[in-house]
């Protein structure tokens, strides 16, 4: 059977550093991980919450996909602003050893869903963003920040002009042998604090 792709957008989270000690710190990183992602689904808005989010630990990763009905402004700002809150919350009560730092990488495009699995162009670039060195390089320079978003050029397009224009800056990373525009958020919120509608559970 043929699974024909859909629209999606991909919103890749990587631990920074999950190997820098023992074992016991990588389960912390991703029990930690994992209780973020739960409180930042308790304050989804409303009208975003929908049964077609998908959720997949991979490691020291996480991927999300989801849904083309949520505005792709939205992720930018809004989810990554609950992932900060979130991030502050739970980094407050721990030393720096055991602090949680995240890389976060957003792509819209196509995603071959066949649950509880996924692949696709999207989820594919936002692999490569989420390692590219800028963001590492980036999040080694500014280590007071929890986390740091890096998007492709298409998803920029479609959000810039709803930003302000330092949200961003301009980057080349390689994926796949080849090399692509992408775009580093200057700050945590990239450039706002505002995250729309509080609501309840969304879907894990």
């Amino acid at each position: 059977m043929r699974t024909v792709p859909v629209a999606a957008t991909v919103v890749r989270i990587g631990i920074v550093a999950p190997s820098r000690g023992r074992t016991a710190r990588a389960v912390h990183l991703g029990v930690t991980l994992d209780a973020v992602l739960d409180e930042v689904f308790e304050h989804v808005p409303v009208p975003y919450r929908t049964p077609t989010w998908y959720r997949r630990p991979e490691g020291d990763n996480t991927t999300l996909v989801i849904p083309p009905t949520v505005p792709r402004r939205w992720v930018a700002t809004g989810l990554v602003a609950l992932l900060d809150d979130a991030l502050r919350r739970r980094n407050r009560h721990l030393n720096e050893f055991g602090r949680l730092r995240l890389r976060l990488a957003a792509d819209h495009g196509d995603v071959v869903l066949r649950p509880p699995y996924f692949g696709g162009a999207a989820v594919a670039l936002s692999v490569w963003l989420c390692e590219s060195e800028a963001l590492k390089a980036a999040l080694v320079a500014s280590p007071e920040v929890d986390q740091l978003l890096i998007v492709s050029d298409r998803f920029h397009a479609a959000v810039a002009g709803d930003l302000d224009a330092a949200a961003f800056r301009r980057v080349v990373v390689p994926a796949g042998g080849e090399r692509e525009i992408a775009w580093l958020a200057a700050s945590p919120d990239t450039g706002t604090r505002n995250t729309g509608a509080s609501g309840g559970l969304a879907p894990s």
